[in-house]
């Protein structure tokens, strides 16, 4: 199977759905290396962008001899509440042939409306993807105190069995679609008083999350915290 088979498919839906264009990235971002106590690790980055939307974030990451997958990244512009986006799916071909399968759209101000247009259209799929055969992937929870307190009510990391992978692409499929339906019926903003609650909750999340998300101290470890500043400013930060 293409590991990367969630870029290649993501990558033909958003620009045939809603426009995504190439966004300028630096060179040092584009093809990163570095090495882990397990591994050498690999990301491939492409930066995008698409009316209502800052940036779209599709890289690609391999890790050791085994692991190679896909995460994906969507940030909307500032006058728009929707969600932010996080899909990570990871194949293992190792021994035990598992999936790392992330999926995450985390509305920026909680409260009923947000509820209401980003949650409730997840989670009937959000449901059904809960009744394939999985296990909690080692330390995912993992993170500080602000990530912790506001993960998605339709958050879903776990570890699943590798002879799932067509189901997987399926249902991350479904994910988008719901996504992009979202984003077609989203409008500017104009509550002044829920514009400051979405920016405070960005300052927030950009203030905290390099260092609380293992995916951040992993970059700094490897890249030094200078490339991992920038990679967050580029491909991350809300």
């Amino acid at each position: 199977m293409n590991k990367y088979i969630l870029a290649d498919m993501v990558t033909e839906k958003l620009k045939k759905e809603i426009g995504m264009v190439a966004k300028p990235l630096p060179g040092k971002l584009r093809t990163m290396e570095g090495e882990l106590p397990s591994g050498r690790v690999r990301f491939e980055n492409a930066l995008y962008q698409a009316d209502k939307l800052k940036k779209i974030t599709i890289g690609n990451h391999t890790l050791g001899e085994t692991g190679a997958g896909t995460l994906i990244m969507i940030v909307a512009d500032d006058e728009y509440d929707l969600p932010f986006i996080v899909v990570d799916i990871a194949f293992d071909s190792g021994a035990k042939g598992e999936i790392f399968t992330e999926f995450e759209a985390k509305p920026l101000v909680k409260d009923d409306e947000s509820t209401q247009k980003y949650v409730e259209p997840f989670r009937k799929w959000r449901e059904a993807l809960g009744k394939l055969p999985a296990e909690p992937s080692p330390g995912a929870r993992e993170v500080g105190e602000f990530l912790k307190t506001n993960m998605s009510p339709n958050e879903y990391l776990r570890l699943i069995p590798s002879d799932y992978a067509d189901e997987v692409l399926k249902f991350a499929g479904q994910f988008f679609d719901i996504f992009i339906d979202i984003y077609r019926k989203a409008e500017p903003v104009k509550d002044a008083e829920r514009r400051r609650k979405m920016q405070a909750f960005r300052v927030q999340y950009n203030k905290h999350v390099l260092e609380e998300d293992p995916s951040g101290v992993m970059l700094m470890n490897v890249f030094g915290r200078e490339t991992a500043e920038l990679f967050y400013d580029y491909l991350l930060y809300l």
